[in-house]
């Protein structure tokens, strides 16, 4: 998409992640019954005996850590035009994907906050909220930048290498999201790429 470089609008450069898209969604139900999803891309798990790809169901193990239900439920009180809510994120650790962060173990971070009214908020806006919720995002590189600084496409391919904000080790690339969270595009490294998928 040439077109992105001549973007003079604000973007936010947050780190991408390689692990397991995950998403927790809470659907309102009548006399305060909601509904809670855990899915993976593809899948939705109703229990967490519900087999997936890894040895252990490491959805309903993040829904856990982080007391997904209790948040949402709470998110959903405070917010009662909505009638769903949902936490997109990554898991991320042992085993789930060749890199690991250096866990033993695994871990979260979410990436999108979405809104039955209003749909998907900003990166800044979700972190803000989410924070107090005690769930954690996607390491923020850097705030309101340019895509129109850099001259071609090797020019972001290098921006996105560097260094995991998470265990310092290589990133695998970088999420450029609009400031308003409406739009976004990924480069990965290709430092990263010849690593672990070379």
């Amino acid at each position: 998409m040439p077109w992105i470089l001549e973007d003079d609008g604000d973007w936010i450069a947050t780190e991408k992640i390689d692990g397991t898209s995950t998403t927790f969604t809470m659907k309102r139900g009548r006399f305060g019954k909601n509904k809670f999803y855990v899915c993976s891309r593809n899948v939705c798990f109703d229990t967490i005996n519900k087999p997936c790809y890894y040895d252990t169901n490491v959805y309903w193990e993040m829904a856990q850590k982080y007391n997904m239900f209790d948040v949402l439920s709470r998110m959903l009180k405070e917010y009662p035009d909505e009638e769903w809510i949902t936490i997109q994120g990554e898991t991320y650790g042992e085993g789930v994907q060749r890199r690991d962060y250096s866990l033993k173990g695994h871990d979260f971070v979410a990436f999108n906050l979405i809104y039955s009214t209003c749909g998907r908020v900003g990166t800044e806006e979700m972190k803000e909220t989410l924070e107090e919720y005690g769930v954690p995002c996607v390491p923020i590189v850097e705030h309101k930048m340019k895509i129109n600084q850099f001259r071609n496409v090797d020019e972001i391919l290098a921006y996105a290498g560097g260094l995991s904000a998470i265990d310092y080790d290589l990133r695998e690339g970088i999420v450029f999201r609009s400031v308003d969270g409406v739009e976004s595009f990924k480069a990965v490294s290709n430092n990263y790429l010849l690593k672990y998928h070379g």
